[in-house]
């Protein structure tokens, strides 16, 4: 095996035991919970679409109005008072954080080479 497949199995690996966490599992878990529940998945149908809306216009070169900030801030306090987007959002947080913290530990592992 050369050094590239070697390197794509230890990834595979890794992936796997990413895979097998308390923090993934609770990640899906609450991924699964919201997509289930048709209130909570609307909500953040929305906030997505209303973001994006938002995003293309700036983009565009076109201003977002007060009164869109504030639609797109009410929304998001909405989601958020929500338990099931909330719990989401954090289990979602959570794994995020996670998977920074494994990139870093593999810049380190490049950086300790290059040194």
């Amino acid at each position: 095996m050369d050094q590239i497949e070697e390197l794509m199995q230890k990834a595979t690996e890794l992936g796997k035991s990413i895979a097998e966490t308390k923090i993934y599992k609770d990640f899906k878990r609450a991924e699964y919970d919201l997509l289930q529940n048709d209130e909570a998945r609307k909500l953040v149908e929305s906030l997505h679409k209303m973001k994006n809306e938002q995003r293309g216009k700036q983009m565009a070169g076109i201003e977002v109005t007060s009164e869109e900030k504030d639609q797109l801030t009410e929304l998001e306090q909405k989601c958020i008072r929500n338990k099931q987007v909330l719990t989401s959002n954090n289990a979602n947080s959570r794994f995020q954080e996670f998977m920074e913290e494994i990139t870093s530990c593999i810049r380190k592992g490049i950086q300790s080479v290059d040194n």
